[in-house]
């Protein structure tokens, strides 16, 4: 092991302590360990304030419920756009991989096959106030890690709010402009329409026609299949080889729908069974596919058969699961509440040839005095706590709560205030300049373990929680099959859902 180093203070933090497994299984052990910031002083320091609701909706039946999701960020690849992809790839192919898009545009040729029961199971896991999923064996959440190597989308680059400043480029986005509204004035500029007087057609601005497209059908899609001209200008950098770090803003968005999914569903509990306010349709608008697939990377216990000979070189990571049938659950609450030993905490570093980032067999001390390349720096990013900015979306990135995803020991988090600033100021905040003197980096194979004080503190303050919804869940239960036993007389589960555990 690594004699301990000296750190600057803003990111990490390095000191011994007595360690244990995150299962409780292990001796103490008294080592160097190695955390992420913020730590709170003291166990009775607040973390965020625990609204039980928010660790477990366990109250909830989806099929009780009338409730209609549309999915508008998981799209199915159509064989005009997969044609279009194919032709643009042979001129554009280097620039694609210079603008780190070029995995996420080929990853739109996969088709990952839903399972809304296995969504609704984790969702009801999301806790609000920290943006993480909440399990019995501890907090664990989608990060920019995953948004990188799931999806293909870079961490690093301008943001996604950068305008056009070139007076050739803004030229260059009237010509788009010009074309939607052509579109708009013979009926409505969908996406497919838009496809048919670019595709072939040998247009100078093709291109950028084709950025677009992709941008609005598979990252920042709108309700209806039109193409949005605010996206135009990022279209615009991209194929002029300006990167944009598209990671934070795809994760704003879907942190944004785990949080409005998470309180339908608190929401829905409230009110009685089949009540007539709520038949109701919620739109979900981020690439929300992303998140079946992490729980998938993850739980060991969920995770159908990957398509395993697609890993390799020039084939996107997400092709592991394309077109791959899920496995028929029974209870995913049990399945997801029983996995501390089927949770894997970083299961990329298996394929860190293709991953992209910085993996090394050995434990490491970087100086950052020396230029980290692009590999490291990109891992750097995803470690610290930040703001997340997107379209119509501000959102805390708070990595030091899930630092065992990253090959770090985990201390008790402490809270971190949002930031309640203009989208420009926030944006500062995640591009803002790395401090730290030395940067330390885990062996790929290393197994994080967690304070004495975390497990303690664990206990009280989340455990204890979850004790008091289940007797809340109970007791509503209670109230409610009191109104409705006829209509199961027989005493049997009927209409109890696949992946849903029978009524208590």
């Amino acid at each position: 092991m690594m004699k301990e180093q000296p750190l600057d203070d803003t990111m990490m933090e390095v000191r011994e302590d007595f360690m244990l497994s995150p299962a409780g299984d292990s001796k103490l052990t008294l080592r160097t360990a190695h955390f992420l910031k913020p730590i709170a002083n003291t166990i009775e320091e607040p973390a965020f304030e625990v609204n039980p609701f928010s660790l477990s909706s366990s109250v909830f039946d989806p099929k009780k419920w009338s409730l209609s999701i549309h999915f508008n960020g998981w799209c199915h690849p159509q064989q005009k756009w997969v044609s279009w992809v194919d032709q643009l790839k042979l001129r554009y192919e280097n620039m694609w991989k210079k603008v780190g898009i070029f995995e996420a545009i080929m990853s739109t040729k996969c088709k990952i096959l839903k399972n809304e029961n296995l969504l609704l199971g984790v969702v009801e896991k999301w806790c609000c106030e920290t943006n993480t999923f909440v399990f019995p064996f501890g907090e664990a959440t989608i990060t920019l890690e995953d948004v990188m190597v799931l999806g293909g989308y870079p961490v690093l680059g301008d943001s996604v709010l950068t305008p056009l400043e070139d007076k050739e480029m803004r030229e260059v986005e009237k010509k788009l402009i010009l074309a939607r509204n052509e579109l708009s004035k013979s009926g409505w500029p969908t996406t497919s329409l838009w496809m048919d007087i670019f595709i072939g057609k040998g247009s100078e601005i093709e291109h950028e026609a084709f950025l677009a497209t992709w941008l609005s059908v598979f990252v920042f899609p709108p309700k209806r299949m039109f193409v949005k001209s605010c996206l135009f200008p990022i279209a615009v950098h991209l194929a002029r080889g300006n990167p944009i770090a598209f990671a934070p803003a795809v994760l704003a968005s879907l942190y944004k729908d785990l949080s409005f999914f998470k309180k339908t569903i608190v929401d829905l509990s409230k009110y009685p069974v089949g009540a007539d306010s709520f038949p109701l349709v919620i739109s979900i608008q981020s690439p929300f596919y992303l998140v079946q697939v992490w729980v998938w990377e993850r739980f060991k216990n969920l995770q159908p058969q990957p398509q395993t000979m697609l890993i390799s070189q020039g084939v996107p990571f997400l092709f592991r699961w394309h077109k791959v049938k899920d496995l028929k659950m029974d209870n995913v609450r049990l399945a997801l509440d029983s996995a501390i030993d089927d949770f894997l905490w970083r299961p990329y570093v298996r394929y860190a040839d293709k991953c992209g980032l910085f993996y090394p067999n050995d434990e490491i001390l970087v100086s950052f005095m020396n230029h980290l390349d692009k590999k490291m720096l990109s891992f750097v990013t995803c470690l610290r706590v930040s703001e997340l900015v997107g379209f119509d979306a501000i959102e805390q990135y708070l990595p030091h709560r899930v630092a065992m995803q990253f090959g770090m020991d985990q201390d008790v988090p402490s809270y971190v205030p949002k930031f309640n600033e203009t989208e420009s100021v926030v944006c500062k905040n995640y591009f803002r300049p790395i401090s730290n003197k030395n940067l330390y980096f885990p062996a790929k194979l290393f197994k994080a373990d967690v304070t004495t004080r975390y497990a303690k503190w664990w206990k009280q303050s989340v455990l204890g929680h979850e004790n008091l919804v289940k007797n809340i869940a109970k007791r509503r239960r209670s109230e409610s099959s009191s109104k409705h036993r006829q209509a199961n007389i027989s005493g049997n589960d009927v209409d109890v859902p696949l992946g849903f555990p029978p009524k208590v």
